[in-house]
């Protein structure tokens, strides 16, 4: 008994886990998914597991948008758009047990939210749009401890 209440303890830590910065496999899966619209216009996106906080899923975003300007020679952008596109699932979890003489019924409401947030970017060679690409990835990733 002891051995299974261990493994599932367990199982809740890795399970508690946020979303980490990182690329998505897919344009559905957690992480940053990008898509070049014309020549220095970027379609953003980092979809979060329900254990990231919303604030976390905006800066992801922000830093990936840096790392794109970056990685193509940009030195600044602007955020033209931005969409909070969070899935809410709401349910009810119910359950009985017995242990030894005593039987008991449960049941209680749960409410997830996977954060999702989309930002459509501008990017420039100078430094003459809203953010500075460098600046921004040295700060978020000092932020979030990302190398």
């Amino acid at each position: 008994m002891k051995r299974l209440f261990s493994v599932l303890i367990a199982a809740l830590f890795c399970s508690a886990c946020a979303t980490p910065y990182k690329a998505a496999s897919k344009p559905t899966s957690n992480g940053y998914f990008d898509t070049l619209l014309q020549p220095g216009v970027y379609d953003i996106t980092f979809n979060a597991n329900d254990e990231t906080e919303i604030k976390q899923v905006q800066d992801f975003a922000l830093l990936r948008a840096a790392d794109v300007c970056l990685e193509n020679g940009y030195q600044s952008f602007s955020v033209v758009n931005s969409t909070n596109n969070s899935k809410t699932e709401n349910g009810v979890v119910t359950g009985s047990n017995t242990n030894n003489n005593y039987s008991f019924s449960y049941s209680y409401l749960v409410s997830e939210t996977e954060p999702k947030v989309s930002i459509l970017i501008q990017c420039s060679p100078d430094k003459n749009l809203f953010f500075d690409a460098e600046s921004v990835s040295i700060n978020l990733r000092k932020k979030y401890k990302i190398k």
